[in-house]
């Protein structure tokens, strides 16, 4: 019989080395191939970078986010006997179902080049300067939507998992947004490979990271106070 319990700490400690294991890898690797330009670095930069989609950090990241997807959806089959909060659940798993493909396949990006299209032939909006990954734009609606849709379920959490919950959404959108829209400036303005961009989009996929280590942490912990460990079973027989 093999058993895996998800302990909250456990499991938010172990994402959470990989994550500062992957941070430290990239700034050290992009610190060196910057200050000499070898181009034989330039493969193993491309491999660790942060920045960049269909590499080890980005895989790691739609991993990550899948694995919150599928946290959620246990979280929405728990919670049987409570019908409304059930289907919040549910929809949160579809989100983040869907996020992680973003994060894989870059769906973003195809989405920002529609926006951009769109801005430049209505002349609604310039798209330069803190816009110019123009992909923040839909996303910056559909994320105030959901929140609206959100709020109420969210106070309706214990408020151990409320403030948990608000955090690390804090945490990921301060990234995913604030930082995102300061490199695009700056992008705009030196190009991709100035140090400050660097730095920039280093602390942008930290903060993102990070932002989904404590919503797995809170996910658990969540799901240990209200219904015990999360723990799964696998009985092997032999014939």
């Amino acid at each position: 019989m093999f058993q895996l319990t998800l302990h909250p700490r456990k499991t938010a400690f172990f994402f959470l080395v990989i994550v500062l294991f992957l941070t430290v890898l990239h700034s050290v690797v992009q610190a060196i191939f910057l200050s000499t330009m070898n181009e034989n670095l330039l493969e193993l930069s491309e491999f660790v970078d942060l920045d960049i989609e269909k590499n080890l950090p980005s895989f790691y990241s739609a991993f990550a986010i899948l694995f919150s997807s599928f946290l959620l959806f246990c979280t929405a089959l728990l919670e049987k006997n409570k019908a409304e909060k059930r289907r919040y659940w549910f929809g949160l798993a579809a989100i983040f179902f869907f996020l992680a493909f973003d994060e894989a396949f870059a769906l973003h990006e195809g989405l920002g080049d529609y926006t951009e299209e769109y801005m430049k032939s209505t002349g609604i909006l310039q798209v330069s300067g803190l816009l110019y990954f123009p992909w923040i734009i839909p996303y910056s609606i559909l994320t105030t939507i959901l929140g609206l849709l959100y709020f109420r379920f969210l106070f309706c959490l214990p408020r151990k998992t409320f403030v948990l919950f608000i955090c690390s959404a804090v945490i990921f959108l301060t990234g995913a947004g604030f930082f995102d829209m300061l490199g695009g400036k700056e992008a705009e303005l030196h190009g991709y490979y100035s140090n400050k961009y660097v730095v920039l989009y280093t602390v942008e996929e930290f903060l993102e990271m990070s932002g989904i280590v404590l919503l797995m942490y809170t996910l658990l912990d969540y799901i240990a106070q209200q219904y015990g460990h999360l723990c799964f079973s696998l009985e092997v027989r032999k014939p």
